[in-house]
Parts: structure tokens; sequence; C-alpha cells
């Protein structure tokens, strides 16, 4: 059996076994992560690819590729989802950028995607003003709660808001790729509307949307965070996208090879998942454990 390695609470989550016959290692939860099965079975397989991916190397370059597999699984399984709803039903749109206000949550993975892409892809004045732009927009809401970077007046420093364009879409967060809604003008009142807004923060209630897609790529995620933490023993508590991304762009080169050796360089970029708001639990399915 694949040693794990428990979490600050103490918790094992994944159960590692070999088979003798093949000898193959297969991963499986201790214990359910959310009330429905099928979430628990997307987290398992997710589980699995990293264990696969991680047990082969265990370097920067193997963690970006796992977080663009899991990029790619979530884009296809909650593609599969919403291809079931009745034809129109989802208002998402091309330039429909209503979501784009808000602090969002990523895995360190996924962060070191989205710094491989901007890296391999812009120019290096291109790469600098962007950093620029990250860092500035790190030192305007660094220390504003969830509920003050919902706001028009915090677009993700990664939107373009002149044509309400993502410029990361293709390595965009897991977290974006399960938003969804029914009702485009609802999600616009509930952003610019103050009162609209208000009562959205309290009660955590929003608009219209299906929430399969939602509770996918929590299921995912979980698989990913789990995996990552239990079998190489790393710091996988959600980070801010903006203060993640301020780190690699702008600080230290070392803080990717300090992540996977162990260390905490992303301690300052913690947070931004929204695991605390009002209604988290039932919005995403997991088990309130």
């Amino acid at each position: 059996m694949t040693p794990v390695k428990r979490d600050p609470a103490g918790r094992v989550h994944l159960a590692v076994q070999r088979d003798p016959a093949s000898g193959e290692e297969r991963v499986a939860l201790t214990a359910p992560l959310f009330e429905e099965d099928w979430q628990n079975e997307i987290a398992t397989a997710a589980a699995q690819t990293a264990h696969g991916t991680l047990t082969r190397e265990t370097s920067l370059a193997s963690m970006v590729a796992l977080a663009r597999n899991a990029m790619d699984a979530t884009e296809k399984l909650i593609g599969s989802l919403l291809s079931r709803a009745p034809a129109g039903a989802v208002a998402c749109r091309a330039g429909c950028d209503h979501c784009c206000y808000q602090s969002v949550g990523v895995t360190p993975p996924e962060a070191l995607a989205i710094f491989d892409h901007l890296s391999r892809t812009l120019p290096d004045g291109e790469l600098e003003r962007v950093a620029a732009h990250v860092a500035a927009h790190r030192a305007r809401t660094r220390d504003l709660s969830t509920a003050e970077r919902f706001s028009p007046d915090h677009p993700c420093p990664f939107l373009d808001v002149t044509g309400g364009r993502c410029t990361i879409y293709e390595v965009r967060p897991l977290s974006c790729r399960g938003m969804n809604s029914l009702d485009a003008g609802d999600c616009e009142t509930r952003l610019r509307d103050p009162e609209a807004r208000a009562a959205f923060l309290a009660k955590g209630v929003g608009g219209r949307s299906f929430r399969e897609p939602i509770r996918a790529f929590h299921a995912v995620s979980a698989g990913l965070q789990i995996a990552v933490a239990d079998l190489r023993g790393v710091d996988m508590r959600p980070l801010d996208l903006s203060g993640a991304l301020d780190l690699l762009l702008n600080g230290p080169e070392t803080i990717p090879e300090a992540w996977i050796a162990g260390g905490r360089p992303f301690e300052s970029a913690r947070g931004g998942d929204g695991t605390d708001a009002p209604g988290a639990d039932d919005l995403s399915g997991r088990r309130g454990v």
C-alpha cells in the first residue's frame, strides 16, 4: 500500500492499494466527500488520474500537466451535462461577464498551469504588462472580504472589460468552467444593483442555474486536491487567483519548486474559494464534515 499523509486535522482521505495480480495501484475514498454518489465517483477518478501522473514524476511539468488534464476533463464533463439542457436554456454567451467580478479560488496546480500558459504564449513586454496589472489588482483587493470582492468595481484581472472576454479562457480555473446561468439579466442585476447584491451576499441565494455543472467541478477539484495532498504531502489549500498569480509573476522564481518540496510559499494567497459563503455546502453537494 502506498503511504498517505494526514491533513492538519489528522484526516486521510484516500486509500491506495496494489492489485496482487497486475501490480496496478488503485485509489479509493476512505469516506464519501459528497452527498451524491456520482460526485464521489468523479472525485475518485480525478484522484486516480493524479496518482497515476505523479507516480511517474512529481515536478513542475507534471503538476502543470495534471492541472491541464483536470481542466480538459471538467470541460468535457460539463459540456456533456449542459448538452442535455433544452435548447436556449443556458443564458451564458460570449461577452457575458457578470460572473467575472468576484474572488476566484484555484488550486496551486491550476495557478501553475495559468502561469505556464502566460509565460509560453506572451512576449516579454506583454508578460510584464500583465504582471503589473495583476500586482495592482492584488494590491487593491488583498484586504477585502469575499463579499466586498463581489462588486462591479473589482473585475477579474484576466477579464478584458471592454469586450467581456476572458484573456486566459484556455486555462481558466475549474470554478469558472462550472459557472452557468438560466437568466443573464438576473446575473447583471445581482452584480450591479446594490440591494440585489446585498440580498445575495446575505443569503447566498443567486439566480437560477443548472446545479450539476457546479457540483461536477467541485468533485474534480476535490479529487485533485486530496490526491496531491495525501499522496505527495504538498499544501493543496485553495488560493485566491490574483494572489497566486501575483506571487508567480512577481515573486521569487523558486516558488513552484518550494511548493512541490512541501513548503508553503503561497500562504499569502490563501483563500478565494468561497467555502464559507452561505449555502456553499448545498450548492457544491459536499458533506458537512
